[in-house]
């Protein structure tokens, strides 16, 4: 019924604006992929320090470092790609070429692909629960036109389980095993190649964090991802999402105004704290489908309107001027619009593209805060590679759980090899091992196993050797 009114009470998208959204939207998708998605990696990229870590793990570029993944390698990844139009920057070239932040950006791309997956961007901080498919015939009808060959998913995977899930393939678990081989690959052509792939894989855990940024999945609204967006028949989707997407595109998407930290991957999404991305923005925002519900009025006392969530707090109404034809506006303590409502017998609460503009105007910021501190944490690791004396000395700036130490000496033509492979049972801070100086341009120290708190890490240190 929410959804109903506010396409009834908002004024249709114009085929010109329409016209500048280059991907149209399918039923589950969010913040649109193409641009907006895009546009919260790149910003995240950015604001991170994703260059600083791709240097010292020797792509001197950083970020605009050229990686390839040659096409006959991954033939499914680049036809995946190439459905994306080149001028977005994700689009390799055809011997699989872009630098390592266009890598990042076609993960970020690529989260909904197949549609399938984007079920599993859903999360409700307060039941758990994913995506859960509306039981409404009408729409299941409209899915099936759309996609024939793909069924409606019945239920989601919660996003914060997706992007943990080791058969995600797109997932953390993706990441550091990419990561990974891309540190100790020997040449650097597979260096390279495994790198690009970690980035794709990072990006795309973003884009899962991303999305429980947009109310709709934050509140579990599915129904919200099946609204007219315009006369077009089959034209479907979030209608804050395509509004947000025209209004910012993917270079108008703003910087993060601060890092967000945090001692987990899941920690980003919820936790008991509820300082998660999803606590936040289900506790701050309604969707189309969880609007307050119509409320008579009666002759005495303020209507309470019926809520699907304690929060946000609708308070007390302003009715006498929610009676004047543009009716009234609900704002949360910042001044951000949160609905607009207006008195026809009963109390009618809606969004108009003004109000949706404001949210994610209040949104998008946060949501690149939290995916810059993501991008962070999933590169945490540090260690310090020096030469004292005849010896090289390995140090951890942070407390280490169990995991292995590869020392690895690359020499002038880039060619890598181990040198030495020690277990680790746990370190504190500091000396981490010594050996005896080898002969080489350069060393590389890579952990790989739990830090203090027992969450998964990579750490990584080199020096130029004398």
């Amino acid at each position: 019924m929410s959804s109903r009114r506010s396409r009834r009470l908002a004024p249709p998208l114009s085929a010109a604006a329409l016209g500048l959204c280059l991907v149209a939207s399918s039923p589950a998708h969010a913040w649109e992929a193409a641009t907006t998605h895009v546009g919260l990696a790149e910003e995240a990229a950015l604001a991170s320090a994703l260059h600083k870590r791709l240097v010292e793990a020797g792509f001197s570029g950083g970020l605009f470092e050229v990686l390839a993944i040659p096409p006959a390698e991954a033939p499914e990844l680049m036809a995946a790609l190439r459905l994306h139009s080149p001028t977005h920057g994700t689009v390799p070239d055809a011997r699989g070429r872009m630098t390592a932040m266009s890598w990042l950006a076609a993960g970020a791309a690529l989260a909904d692909t197949p549609v399938a997956y984007a079920a599993n961007h859903f999360f409700d901080p307060t039941t758990g629960r994913g995506w859960q498919a509306p039981s409404v015939p009408a729409l299941e009808a409209l899915w099936r036109k759309l996609r024939p060959l793909a069924p409606l998913p019945a239920v989601g995977v919660p996003a914060p389980d997706w992007a943990l899930d080791p058969k995600n393939p797109l997932g953390v678990e993706a990441f550091w095993s990419q990561y990974h081989k891309a540190l100790l690959a020997g040449n650097a052509a597979d260096r390279a190649r495994h790198m690009a792939a970690a980035l794709v894989a990072a990006g795309a855990t973003l884009h899962v964090l991303g999305d429980v940024g947009t109310p709709s999945h934050a509140r579990a609204d599915a129904a919200a991802h099946f609204e007219p967006l315009s006369a077009e028949d089959g034209d479907v989707g979030s209608r804050f999402d395509r509004l947000t997407a025209l209004a910012f595109g993917r270079l108008g998407v703003p910087a993060p105004g601060r890092v967000v930290t945090r001692a987990s991957v899941r920690a980003f999404f919820s936790n008991p704290e509820r300082t998660g991305l999803a606590d936040l923005v289900s506790a701050g925002y309604f969707s189309a489908g969880t609007l307050p519900a119509d409320t008579l009025l009666r002759s005495s006392g303020s209507p309470s309107p019926a809520l699907a969530r304690p929060k946000p707090d609708v308070g007390s109404l302003a009715l006498m001027s929610a009676a004047r034809d543009e009716g009234s506006t609900l704002k949360d303590a910042h001044g951000v619009c949160l609905a607009r409502y207006r008195v026809e017998r009963s109390v009618l609460f809606f969004f108009d593209d003004a109000c949706l503009l404001e949210q994610a105007q209040a949104i998008l910021p946060e949501v690149a805060a939290y995916e810059t501190g993501l991008l962070d944490f999933l590169l945490r690791g540090r260690l310090t590679v020096r030469q004292e004396g005849g010896a090289l000395v390995v140090s951890s700036l942070a407390k280490l759980g169990a995991g292995q130490v590869d020392i690895l000496l690359e020499d002038a033509r880039g060619q890598r090899s181990i040198l030495k492979t020690q277990a680790v049972s746990g370190a504190a801070a500091g000396e981490l091992l010594r050996l005896g100086a080898p002969a080489g341009s350069r060393a590389l120290a890579v952990f790989r196993g739990k830090d203090e708190a027992g969450e998964p890490v990579i750490a990584v240190g080199s020096a130029a050797l004398e």
